[in-house]
């Protein structure tokens, strides 16, 4: 029975994983959704705009615990899509893509 509690375990955080979300870079660079924020810095050109924010989180004492959420444009021009790379607590959380840029 626990054996099977393992597999089932394993198999759903694998399931997880499967869909994380990637960003080629301008410079041509991937990095993906559980990657820090330096090592985005890193891989990726200087965003095109940079938005700052802390957002309440729960936590477990009762307590608001306010977290810090960063969103880096990517604005590569008219025939380009725009992104913008969310993170949250210094981890890149989500990859969205608006309409295309100017």
């Amino acid at each position: 029975m626990i054996i099977r509690v393992l597999i089932l375990v394993c198999c759903s955080l694998a399931a997880q994983a499967a869909y994380a979300d990637n960003f080629r870079c301008p410079n041509g660079s991937i990095v993906s959704t559980g990657d820090s924020i330096s090592v985005v810095a890193v891989k990726c050109d200087t965003p095109s705009f940079v938005a700052r924010r802390e957002e309440p989180a729960s936590s477990n004492r009762g307590k608001t615990v306010y977290i810090e959420v960063q969103e880096w444009t990517y604005n590569e021009g008219p025939n380009r899509l725009i992104h913008t790379l969310i993170f949250s607590n210094g981890i890149l959380e989500a990859v969205q893509s608006g309409g295309f840029g100017r």
